[in-house]
C-alpha cells in the first residue's frame, strides 16, 4: 500500500512535469491525473510486453524482482477504483442543501432518475440487439458460432472483466457450447476499457467544439455555495480547505470533514452488509439457497439461480449506492440534531476531487491489455458494433432522451460504464466537471438499482443465453429485441418531449 501510494504521488508529478511541457495535452483537456494513469500503465505493463510477468531462466535476478514487484503493485491499484467510486458517492449527498418545502425539486429529481435508469436499459439492451443483428447476418453465414455469441458485446462492454468471467462459464454450458466465450469475453471487456477513455476524450472535445456542452472550470470555491453561510471567506478566492466549523484546538477543521466523509462510507458498507445478510436470510427462510452441489452438474442454470435469488438481487447493488445513502444519513442526523453547521460544503467537494483523481490513475494504470484472442474475425464485428451503438448513444439518443442540462455529463458516465466500468465513465466526466457540480454523478447512483440487478451481468443476462437464445432462432430474437428497443426509445424522446412541452 505504501508503495502503491508512493507511485500514485510519483506519477502525478511526472504527469504535471509532462502537462507544462506538452501545450497540446492542456489544448485537449486532458487531465494530469489522466497522464499520470497513462504513464503507470507503461510501468505495469511493460513487463507483460516484454515477454509476460512470470520471471524466465536467463533473466537477471533485478529483472525478474522487478517484474514480480510490478505485479503486486498491478494487484494493489487494482482494489482502489472501487473504493474510490464509493467514497466519491459518500460525498455527493453529504455536503448537498436541504430539500426546500413543496417537493416540487423532488418530484424533478425523481423524473431525471427515472430518465436516466430508462437510458441505461437502452443503451444495455441495444447492446445484445447489435450484437444479435451482427451474428445473425454475419457471423453465423461464415462461423459455426451459437446466437450466444451476440451478447458479447452486453458481456465486455456493460459487464466488464467480472461478467465476463462470470458468463464464461455460462457460455461453456452444453445448451450454448461456447468454450471461446470466457477469452472473447475478457477481450471485449479490455478492447472496451481502452476504446471508452481514448473516444472518450475524442467526444469531449468535439462536444466542446460544438458547443453542446460549456465544461466547469472554475475552482469549486470560486462559485457561490447554495448551503450554509460563507460571509468570512474572501470573495475573489473563495473559503480556504478545511473551513474551521470547530476549534481547531479540538480537532483539526480538515480532519473533522474527512471524518464525516469515511462515516459516510462506514455506513454504506454496514447497509450493504445488513442488506445483504437480509436477503440470504430471506433465501434461507423460502428454501431457494445456493446448492454447490448441484452447481457441479449444472453450473450454468445455478448461476442464474443464484443471481435470480433475493440475495443474488441485493447482493448485485455496488457499494457507492449504500455510501451515497450514508452521506444522506450523515446530513440529515446533523442536521436533526442543529450540527448541520458542522459539514464544510467545499472541503468536502475538495476531498471528493481529490479521491476522483486518484481514482483516475488507479483505474487506468491497472488497464488489462494482455488478454489473448480468438475467432478475430467475430470479434472485430462486435467490438466495431458496440463501439459505433455507444457512441450513437452518446451523441445521439442522449441529447433526445436524458434531461437537457444533464444530458453531456450523464452520458459521459453512461458512456464509461457502457464501455467498460463505472470508473471510466467518472475519468471522463473529471474531465467536464472537475468539481462534479452538474449533479450527474448523483442522479446516476440514484438509477442504478433499476437496472445493475437486471442487465449488464444482472439475472437477465445470464437468462437470455440459458433460457431463451437455445431454444429460439436468431431471427425471431433479433427482431423481439429490436421491437423493445425501439419502443423504449419512443418512451423516452416521448418524456423529454413532453417535458420541454410543459406537459
Amino acid at each position: 500500500m505504501i508503495a502503491a501510494i508512493l507511485l500514485v504521488a510519483v506519477w502525478l508529478l511526472l504527469a504535471l512535469l509532462l502537462r507544462a511541457a506538452v501545450p497540446l495535452f492542456a489544448a485537449v483537456r486532458i487531465p494530469a491525473s489522466l497522464l499520470a494513469g497513462g504513464i503507470g500503465l507503461v510501468v505495469l505493463q511493460l513487463p507483460a510486453w516484454l515477454g509476460g510477468t512470470a520471471p524466465r531462466p536467463g533473466l537477471w535476478p533485478a529483472a525478474a524482482r522487478w517484474m514480480e514487484t510490478t505485479t503486486r503493485w498491478s494487484d494493489t491499484l487494482q482494489a482502489w477504483p472501487g473504493v474510490l467510486i464509493a467514497v466519491v458517492f459518500a460525498g455527493l449527498l453529504l455536503a448537498r442543501p436541504p430539500r426546500t418545502a413543496g417537493g416540487g425539486r423532488d418530484r424533478g429529481e425523481l423524473k431525471r432518475v427515472g430518465r436516466e435508469g430508462l437510458m441505461v436499459w437502452i443503451i444495455v439492451l441495444g447492446q445484445t440487439t447489435v450484437g444479435m443483428w451482427i451474428t445473425w447476418l454475419i457471423i453465423q453465414p461464415l462461423y459455426n458460432l451459437p446466437s450466444a455469441t451476440g451478447m458479447l458485446i452486453e458481456t465486455g462492454f456493460a459487464g466488464g472483466h467480472g461478467t465476463a468471467a462470470a458468463m464464461g462459464i455460462v457460455f461453456e454450458h452444453p445448451s450454448i457450447d461456447l468454450d471461446a466465450g470466457l477469452d472473447l469475453g475478457l477481450l471485449m471487456a479490455t478492447a472496451g476499457l481502452a476504446f471508452g477513455l481514448v473516444s472518450g476524450i475524442v467526444w469531449i472535445n468535439l462536444a466542446i467544439w460544438m458547443g453542446w456542452y460549456t465544461p466547469e472550470d472554475r475552482p469549486l470555491a470560486a462559485a457561490k455555495s447554495d448551503t450554509e453561510s460563507d460571509a468570512s471567506s474572501p470573495p475573489a478566492t473563495g473559503p480556504p480547505l478545511g473551513t474551521a466549523r470547530l476549534d481547531g484546538n479540538v480537532l483539526d477543521p480538515l480532519l473533522l470533514q474527512a471524518m464525516w466523509l469515511m462515516l459516510a462510507f462506514g455506513i454504506g458498507l454496514a447497509l450493504q452488509e445488513g442488506v445483504r445478510l437480509g436477503g440470504l436470510q430471506l433465501d434461507e427462510w423460502r428454501g431457494a439457497g445456493f446448492d454447490a452441489a448441484t452447481a457441479e452438474q449444472d453450473v450454468g442454470r445455478s448461476a442464474l439461480r443464484e443471481r435470480m435469488s433475493v440475495g443474488g438481487v441485493l447482493g448485485s447493488f455496488p457499494l457507492f449506492i449504500y455510501t451515497l445513502f450514508g452521506g444522506a444519513i450523515v446530513r440529515s442526523v446533523l442536521q436533526w440534531s442543529g450540527q448541520g453547521r458542522r459539514i464544510d460544503p467545499h472541503t468536502i467537494a475538495r476531498l471528493v476531487a481529490a479521491a476522483m483523481d486518484v481514482l483516475v490513475v488507479a483505474a487506468v494504470a491497472t488497464l488489462n491489455l494482455t488478454a489473448v484472442a480468438a475467432l478475430w474475425v467475430p470479434f472485430t464485428c462486435l467490438f466495431l458494433g458496440g463501439a459505433v451503438w455507444a457512441s450513437f448513444c452518446l451523441l445521439g439518443l442522449s441529447r433526445l432522451i436524458l434531461p437537457s442540462g444533464l444530458w453531456f455529463p450523464l452520458g459521459l458516465i453512461n458512456y464509461g460504464m457502457s464501455t467498460g466500468t463505472t470508473a471510466t465513465g467518472f475519468v471522463l466526466l473529471r474531465v467536464v466537471d472537475p468539481n462534479l457540480r452538474s449533479g450527474a454523478g448523483e442522479v446516476y447512483a440514484l438509477a442504478a438499482p433499476l437496472s445493475a440487478p437486471f442487465i449488464g451481468g444482472g439475472m437477465l443476462t445470464i437468462a437470455l443465453p440459458l433460457l431463451v437464445l437455445p431454444h429460439a432462432s436468431s431471427a425471431v430474437v433479433t427482431l423481439v429485441l429490436t421491437s423493445v428497443l425501439l419502443v423504449l426509445i419512443g418512451v423516452g424522446v416521448g418524456l423529454r418531449r413532453r417535458e420541454e412541452g410543459g406537459g
